[in-house]
């Protein structure tokens, strides 16, 4: 029976890239990023990574954009129209298609909190559609040029320069006529129109940005859209010197370090070069690449420390972290079609400090809606007694956007080094079943799975404390199978503002061995930050805040001077005795 399963397996993955990698020969329309000034982020559909913006990065249905404070952004359209965004703006596209009845363009937006400028070269054919959504009202526009602001509160505002936009909320729709303006406040209809009397302009703060490069000398950057960029080319994208104190058990050093950060295109590399002393004499100095990516639609790189890496659902892993040795993510994919995922370890980390975790998903979409997966992950030590091994599938429907629900199974092929040959290991495996929603009006996730598994399986076997576990020998020994465990996992992710961000997750199962994960950061400024994260598995009664399965990390960042900051961090853990073991980082950094 398993010889079959193999050779299935084998000729599904044999198959599967042709059908992954097909060109999809459906028409598409897309938004490119033509002007960058600040921070600018953006999600990709069916990803729940934001990621720096960049200049000709394309932007299709379902993708997210966050302008964050004192940023700007500009999206131009095939045919010249563009959204151009202001500070503090969270715009997502929802719908940038063709009508198939139609056969006219769609544009449908919506605009949670921010302010946009646009503009259309053209009019509408009879057909064609531009709407523009947001927590109160709907913009249907018949225009060529408006404004539209969200605040805080919900309150939507509309300033029709060009043209006329009808003004929809509490089943009324309003004319918005060109020169005129209205408002809708939360639960109420549009106002009546009035006039114009003062327009803020877009254009302001990025002219004054030109001026001032111009005073410098400094050459400008055309962009396809015709708008002058502040950016200056270099590939250098942010440089810092640090100088503090290093601390792990009872070592102790200065430490002194350069780390540039460069970019070029798609392209990031982050370097380490640093020199450790004990006050007497060098004690080492370390020159390595902090991390590098490469981020493309169908190709996407990451090497360095890896933190929160999923798999199967977090049935198989779950928020597995390398902590200070590197790993290698790699992605290949058809956005549309399907793809591959491998995580591996990194051949540079030094013996004393290495992992080697391997982890493998193999995914396909056979319907716009469904995803289905391969996963398998493996710690194949150089120690044969230590192997581990478990592999999966799972399936995804995205009922919305917003909404998919999934079931997920998994199988311990290895344990201990001892195969399915043994009954015990074969006895090892559970599935869940489980929802995630996203609630774009509060920028939050919840998520709650429902889980059953044999009494020998760990669900989420390779987690935060796996490495952790792996060097102390508290991993699960190999056992049998008594009966069955059900269990439930509750959570939710929210951001408020990029000023507050807050996530939970509490697990528990048969009522015992409950787990709480919880993190919080606050960003009072672009300088002033601190962010606390807590973890502790399998909580015992009474409630222990502390105890050896508790993870904690405390990072404070204070701006000193200008360009100046101090940093703390604090990681700490636990013995078996609950003596704590931290590591200390007491940093100045200078911001070249």
């Amino acid at each position: 029976m398993i010889k079959k399963i193999l050779i299935f397996i084998l000729i599904f993955f044999s198959i599967l890239p042709t059908l992954a990698f097909s060109q999809d020969s459906s028409k598409t329309r897309v938004a490119i990023i033509t002007y960058i000034k600040g921070n600018v982020y953006v999600k990709k559909l069916k990803s729940e990574l934001w990621i720096p913006a960049k200049v000709k990065m394309e932007l299709a249905s379902g993708d997210k954009v966050w302008v964050h404070q004192n940023s700007q952004a500009i999206l131009q359209f095939s045919d010249r129209s563009t959204l151009k965004l202001g500070s503090n703006t969270q715009l997502d596209i929802l719908n940038l298609d063709y009508d198939k009845d139609t056969k006219k363009e769609v544009s449908i937006f919506k605009l949670l909190i921010g302010k946009i400028w646009a503009t259309i070269d053209r009019l509408l054919s009879q057909g064609e559609r531009v709407e523009v959504q947001t927590p109160t009202a709907v913009a249907g526009v018949r225009g060529t040029e408006w404004i539209q602001e969200v605040l805080e509160d919900g309150t939507t505002k509309i300033w029709t320069l060009r043209g006329v936009v009808l003004f929809t909320a509490k089943d009324k729709t309003i004319e918005v006529k060109e020169g005129f303006k209205s408002i809708v406040k939360p639960g109420e209809s549009p106002e009546e129109p009035s006039k114009i009397t003062e327009i803020e302009k877009f254009d302001e703060e990025e002219k004054k940005e030109e001026k001032r490069e111009e005073d410098k000398g400094e050459k400008e950057r055309v962009t396809p859209s015709g708008a002058k960029s502040s950016q200056k080319g270099s590939i250098f994208a942010n440089n810092s010197l640090d100088y503090g104190i290093f601390k792990k058990g009872d070592l102790t050093l200065a430490k002194l370090s350069f780390t540039p950060e460069l970019a070029l295109g798609p392209i990031r590399l982050g370097l380490d070069l640093s020199l450790y002393t004990n006050a007497e004499d060098v004690s080492y100095i370390q020159a390595r690449v902090k991390y590098g990516e490469l981020n493309l639609p169908w190709l996407g790189v990451r090497y360095g420390n890896i933190d929160n890496f999923n798999l199967g659902y977090g049935l198989i892993a779950n928020r597995y972290s390398t902590y200070d040795m590197d790993g290698i993510v790699l992605r290949l994919e058809n956005p549309k079609k399907g793809g591959i995922i491998t995580l591996l370890p990194s051949p540079f980390n030094r013996d004393e400090n290495i992992t080697t975790t391997y982890a493998l998903r193999l995914f396909y979409r056979p319907l716009n809606k469904l995803e289905v997966g391969l996963n398998g992950m493996f710690d194949l030590d150089s120690d044969i007694s230590k192997r581990q091994g478990i592999v999966g599938i799972d399936a995804g429907y995205y009922f919305t956007r917003n909404l998919v629900v999934f079931a997920t199974f998994a199988q311990r092929v290895i344990h201990d080094g001892i195969s399915l040959e043994d009954s015990r290991v074969l006895s090892e495996n559970g599935f869940a079943l489980g929802l995630q929603m996203s609630v774009p009006i509060i920028n939050s996730v919840l998520y709650l799975q429902a889980l059953n598994y044999s009494d020998n399986f760990v669900p989420s076997y390779f987690n935060a404390y796996y490495e952790k576990n792996k060097i102390l020998n508290l991993l699960p020994s190999i056992e049998e199978s008594n009966n069955r465990i059900s269990g439930a996992i509750l959570g939710f992710d929210t951001n408020i503002l990029n000023i507050i961000s807050l996530g939970m997750r509490y697990e528990s199962y048969n009522f015992k061995m409950p787990a709480l994960y919880g993190q919080f950061n606050l960003k009072l400024g672009e300088r002033l930050a601190i962010s606390l994260s807590y973890e502790q598995d399998n909580i015992s009664l009474p409630f222990q805040f502390i105890n050896n399965n508790t993870i904690s990390v405390l990072n404070m960042v204070y701006p000193i001077a200008q360009n100046v900051d101090a940093i703390l961090t604090v990681e700490r853990t636990y013995d078996l005795y609950g003596n704590p073991k931290d590591v200390y980082y007491l940093t100045t950094k200078i911001n070249l």
